[in-house]
């Protein structure tokens, strides 16, 4: 009988044991975009909206990667090759003109991956998505450098053109045109957004559209659906996804009105 309790403390001590040294795998959603120089205003945008979409899911065991894109073309994608080789990243989150290359996509064409925006750029592969309207591009005639906008040139362009750096490069900024699946936060959101952390910045186009993919990415995690199958009520609308992009999105126009970025009717 001692021996028989001896034996029955020893199996509960060692299932005991090996109950507390187990440890949780956390899965991890990548968010690649840049950190760092001129266009860091980008990431951290998202960052803030990726993280607010994280905590309103209330997961304890799903957690958000930051990885700066490197400003160049050919370090996001020694990003994205790291990226692909870490099995505990089950989705990725695409901003900005190097992030979202094609060459990137490539590399994470494994990966579930949704392009946040339009950023001249166009899904390449059966696991990438674009969160923006296919049309937008027809739209576009600015992709590129904000440094490179000539004043009294009338210019049309994505998100890139709602950066809060934008009115300060050019002492007329009338001309250019933002057209964009997104839109401004309503005061509920933002507030909301303001208050999730210190030194958050203002949100913009970036923020909405960057909580919405958070949440279908979420969505795809948790129910194991593939993005073509996804149905998602978000605060910018109603999102499917055919043929890689955003079917039915809005395009929405916006101007600078007195250097403030105003949606128009």
């Amino acid at each position: 009988m001692v021996a028989r309790f001896i034996c029955v403390v020893f199996l509960l001590t060692v299932v005991s044991g090996c109950a507390v040294s187990q440890t949780a795998v956390v899965t991890k959603i990548a968010l690649l975009a840049p950190f760092e120089g001129q266009y860091r205003e980008i990431g951290y945008e998202a960052l803030y909206a990726a993280r607010l979409a994280i905590d309103d899911a209330n997961l304890q065991d799903i957690s958000l990667l930051a990885i700066d894109d490197g400003g160049r073309e050919e370090t996001a994608i020694l990003r994205a090759e790291a990226i692909a080789n870490d099995p505990v990243i089950q989705a990725v989150l695409l901003i900005g003109i190097h992030a979202s290359s094609e060459s990137v996509q490539l590399v994470l064409s494994d990966e579930t991956t949704i392009i946040v925006g339009h950023w001249n750029s166009r899904p390449v592969t059966e696991n990438t998505v674009m969160l923006a309207n296919q049309d937008l591009e027809n739209e576009i005639n600015f992709s590129g450098d904000v440094n490179d906008i000539v004043a009294e040139q009338t210019i049309i362009g994505s998100e890139i053109l709602s950066l809060a750096q934008v009115p300060q490069l050019l002492s007329d900024i009338s001309s250019i045109e933002v057209i964009s699946s997104s839109q401004l936060p309503d005061e509920t959101f933002r507030e909301r957004y303001l208050n999730s952390a210190q030194f958050v910045p203002e949100p913009r186009l970036i923020a909405p559209l960057t909580y919405d993919a958070t949440q279908i990415v979420l969505q795809t995690i948790l129910n194991q659906q593939p993005l073509s199958e996804i149905v998602y009520e978000g605060i910018t609308g109603t999102i499917r996804f055919e043929n890689g992009y955003w079917m039915d999105a809005p395009m929405n126009r916006f101007r600078y009105i007195n250097n403030e970025l105003t949606q128009l009717p």
